[in-house]
């Protein structure tokens, strides 16, 4: 059984994804009173996908309102970039996830690509 297994990762193909780091992000206050916020890391390891849109959920997978720069940026092939995201002080105790999803171009070719989501816990 043991070797099916070890074949079968062998034979695996390499999953391109995005980074999107801390993993366990801590909120801090910010310069306007109310609102809280924390430093979020992209890195674009994918040459397929230029655009990314960020989302923040609550323990549900319901979305909670949040702020930053564009909810959908342009980051391009291994590029790295800082996003700050923040969210209202009211709403602290809803938010467990900040997510970021690859956008993927639709176009006329016939080339198959899939979307990646990572999601990371607020502490």
């Amino acid at each position: 059984m043991y070797r099916y297994l070890i074949l079968l990762l062998m034979m695996s193909g390499y999953a391109n994804a995005h980074e999107f780091t801390p993993t366990y992000p801590k909120l801090k206050n910010s310069y306007v009173e109310g609102v809280l916020y924390t430093t979020m890391t992209l890195f674009n390891k994918r040459p397929d996908v230029e655009y990314y849109q960020f989302n923040v959920f609550d323990k549900d997978w319901n979305k909670v309102p949040f702020a930053m720069q564009d909810k959908t940026m342009r980051i391009k092939h291994l590029e790295k970039k800082k996003i700050d995201v923040y969210i209202r002080e009211k709403d602290r105790k809803e938010v467990k996830y900040i997510c970021s999803k690859s956008k993927l171009v639709v176009g006329g070719s016939s080339k198959t690509s899939i979307s990646s989501r990572i999601c990371s816990k607020i502490k």
